[in-house]
């Protein structure tokens, strides 16, 4: 299993590829839709196809991403889409811009070759594959244009963002801009559902996807404002150098009990035959009742390591927070592919504290 609610599927191009619960409940909503008008087994095929569309839209994000020096810790299907999880900013508007277009570039992609494969087969042929392949082609036509849409988190609002970098050469002005543009984005298309509803027409996902637009974007605004804080602060200076290693048979309670070993470091690194397979925050360790903690080994407790925020020692600290798992704030910190340090959690959220963040 993935983290919060979400099936692991594997891993493409060495991402973590997760589908979360309501992805699936949407995809049985959708199927049960398609299938009563070209039945179950094309139904399917328009449902696996769809999935595979908002795939390859995260996918090229992330491929693009990684051009530029940006990792990206996993992919997440969910309802209203899909979100591939940079481990970091990008460096440069012109990276930035690039990031976001890659999305919509490739649904573009994948819908025109859908409608060359539902032309070619006969367009008005009546077969359910092929009215399938317009479907797919249409849907990615408007995967495409919605996520154009001028206002963050949508990939336009990052195309927004870059211009606005380049323009002025702030970056956090920009994604500050681009959060503005998104909350009056997101709350003009919850005003149009609200008006379909009053004229009795259907609006209800308008009005919910509307408001996680505005939602999304006030956070987005809240994040610049915390950056713009934060400039200026590195990795190197929060650094704990040196993480305490321990196997995958070690308990909790003889963890604790070599407590010294962790140092301030306020975590430990779980190996296995010298492959990293995770980390155990000491909070967790203590969280464990007394009684139990002899038999809760530390890979039962582990983040593994992949959906741990990576960092350099010379990255802007606010740069790395996009990557930051709210619920276990630790960042490792790397020198090529050596695990040399650790941000203990402790410190950074004092730091951010003292940011207002």
């Amino acid at each position: 299993m993935g983290g919060s609610g979400s099936l692991r599927l594997g891993t493409i191009f060495g991402i973590s590829v997760q589908l979360h619960w309501s992805a699936g409940i949407i995809a049985l909503l959708l199927g049960a839709n398609l299938a009563a008008a070209v039945g179950w087994p094309a139904a399917l095929v328009g449902v696996l196809a769809f999935l595979a569309s908002i795939l390859a839209h995260e996918l090229a994000h992330a491929l693009v991403a990684r051009r530029f020096g940006v990792g990206t810790e996993s992919i997440q299907l969910w309802a209203l889409g899909g979100v591939a999880r940079l481990d970091r900013a990008a460096p440069t508007a012109r990276a930035d811009g690039w990031i976001a277009a890659a999305g919509p570039i490739a649904s573009v992609a994948a819908g025109a070759v859908a409608i060359v494969a539902w032309w070619s087969l006969g367009a008005g042929s009546g077969g359910s594959i092929v009215a399938m392949l317009g479907w797919i082609g249409a849907i990615n036509a408007l995967l495409a244009l919605f996520n154009l849409l001028p206002g963050a988190p949508l990939d336009g609002g990052r195309i927004l963002r870059a211009v606005r970098w380049a323009v002025h050469g702030d970056r956090h002005r920009a994604s500050h801009e681009a959060g503005r543009a998104g909350v009056i984005l997101g709350w003009t298309i919850a005003g149009v559902g609200f008006g379909l509803i009053l004229s009795d027409h259907s609006g209800i996902w308008l009005i919910v996807t509307g408001l996680f637009i505005t939602m999304n974007a006030r956070v987005e605004i809240e994040a610049a404002l915390a950056a713009r804080r934060l400039a200026g602060v590195t990795v190197r200076d929060l650094t704990w150098f040196g993480v305490a290693e321990a196997g995958v048979d070690m308990d909790a309670d003889s963890m604790l009990w070599q407590r010294q070993r962790l140092g301030d470091a306020g975590g430990v690194a779980v190996t296995h035959d010298g492959t990293l397979q995770g980390f155990v925050l000491e909070d967790q360790l203590w969280a464990v009742p007394e009684a139990d903690r002899p038999w809760v080994l530390l890979t039962q407790l582990m983040v593994p390591a992949e959906r741990v925020a990576r960092a350099r020692l010379d990255d802007e600290l606010a740069d790395v927070l996009p990557g930051l798992d709210p619920r276990r704030p630790l960042v490792t910190v790397w020198e090529g592919d050596r695990l040399i340090g650790m941000v203990p959690p402790r410190r950074l959220l004092e730091r951010l504290r003292q940011a207002g963040v």
